[in-house]
């Protein structure tokens, strides 16, 4: 069996608790199988980026983790930028398709080695539906 992994999702204000929330109720996840991090109105920069590194560098040090990021090019996503690595995989733009299936991995025991994040993301990016479209209907004005 290969290594497990940790998942830390770090987005504006309250969507990382958002996140959380609608997977405990989904998947009965609790505070050890997922980290948030909020960057809030008017937080320092420096302040956000020590809240970062304190998960990253001291609660998992050494350990493989994915970093969930809300918006490409974002504060919480240029801040999290310099943590990247092999043991470190960083997501930006992701949804809750993505969180959840990324949870179910984890909590299935899918190993570092075994995790196809590539996967995840393109099943992530089709999940989204115009369902007009899908069912054809016309706008309604």
């Amino acid at each position: 069996m290969g290594d497990a992994f940790e998942v830390l999702v770090v987005t504006h204000a309250a969507l990382s608790k958002g996140y959380f929330s609608a997977l405990q109720l989904i998947l009965d996840i609790d505070q050890n199988d997922m980290d948030v991090l909020s960057f809030e109105t008017g937080e320092a920069l420096d302040t956000f980026s020590n809240k970062i590194s304190d998960v990253v560098e001291n609660k998992y040090k050494d350990k493989n983790m994915v970093i969930l990021l809300d918006l490409p090019g974002g504060t919480p996503a240029n801040m999290a930028l310099p943590f990247l690595s092999d043991s470190r995989k960083l997501i930006a733009g992701i949804n809750l398709p993505l969180v959840l299936e990324l949870m179910i991995a984890k909590k299935n025991g899918v190993s570092w080695e075994e995790l196809d994040l590539e996967t995840i993301i393109e099943n992530a990016r089709t999940s989204i539906i115009f369902y007009n479209k899908l069912l054809k209907t016309e706008d309604k004005k």
